[in-house]
């Protein structure tokens, strides 16, 4: 078999992947498995082929993906890839959680938090895994960007409607969005291709009502940040971890936000509970390649 691969984060609006034979990286447009019709998978992996340049090389396929949990779409995308390169070797479609454990905490054990555009929680402990959360914004209250979001436009529209308390919302979205209109609010939102999508752009009001002492504000984040830490706690009990855990996290929030680990680690120690966090050990396009390694 080959040693080239490609190896791939597909994300649920792009992918990332190199290819190992000229280490040649590439960024393309992408989509959750899930949403993906034949010939748009088609399309998608044609453009791998042209990024990665392996018209006339054979590879290993190494994925992971949002929606391959839906085994019948990842079966789709499996092949898609036989039909667009003959040469592939052998395929593996993997969860994008369990790729982005492994890049995140370079294969070793631990807990992911990834609080992205939504958020999900991963741990793995030996040969034990769980999965929490990931619910989306309409069901789950820990800490994403679509979940920010729509605490914000919460905040604007009750200020827009009188409330006094909420003030500093509707300060930091006209600085940042212009006048605020409650039917131009509510019409652009539900309208929007991606509710979930479109509630993220909003996330940073929060946010930035937080640092202007709005306390409502801080009560949201205190009490999303509370369900972050002890949902991590019931992922360490669940995969048999003891005493320190290491956390490591993911998306946005923690990218973008600075101020979000010290939330999270001040959460932890009122709850008592001995986390480490560190920082991503790798991209997590090469977490396919860690996931593959480990399984030889």
């Amino acid at each position: 078999m080959t040693s080239c691969c490609l190896s791939i984060d597909w994300g649920g609006s792009e992918l990332k992947g190199i290819f190992t034979g000229n280490n040649r990286e590439f960024i393309l447009s992408a989509g959750n498995l899930r949403l993906l019709g034949e010939e748009r998978l088609l399309q998608i992996c044609r453009d791998i082929v042209a990024a990665a340049d392996i018209f006339d090389k054979s590879a290993n396929w190494l994925i992971g993906a949002a929606g391959a949990d839906d085994r019948a779409a990842a079966d789709r995308l499996t092949s898609a890839i036989k039909v667009v390169h003959p040469l592939s070797e052998a395929i593996s479609v993997k969860s994008d959680y369990e790729c982005n454990h492994a890049a995140c905490l370079d294969g070793k054990d631990g807990i992911l938090s990834i609080n992205g555009t939504g958020s999900v929680i991963f741990a793995r402990f030996g040969e034990k895994s769980i999965k929490l959360g990931g619910w989306g914004y309409v069901l789950d209250e820990l800490p994403s960007g679509a979940w920010f979001g729509r605490k914000a436009l919460e905040g604007v529209l009750r200020c827009i409607e009188g409330s006094e308390e909420h003030r500093a919302y509707l300060a930091v979205f006209e600085q940042r969005f212009g006048k605020a209109s409650r039917n131009a609010i509510i019409d652009e939102l539900y309208r929007a291709p991606s509710i979930q999508k479109k509630l993220g752009e909003y996330a940073p009001v929060l946010s930035k009502a937080l640092a202007a002492g709005c306390p409502s504000a801080l009560e949201a984040v205190e009490n999303s940040v509370a369900q972050l830490v002890e949902v991590c706690r019931q992922a360490a009990e669940q995969t048999g971890m003891i005493g320190e855990v290491t956390l490591c996290g993911s998306g946005g929030l923690w990218e973008k936000w600075p101020e979000f680990a010290g939330y999270v680690e001040k959460e932890a120690v009122r709850q008592e509970f001995k986390l480490r966090l560190v920082r991503p050990a790798k991209a997590l396009h090469f977490g396919p390649l860690i996931v593959h390694a480990r399984s030889l």
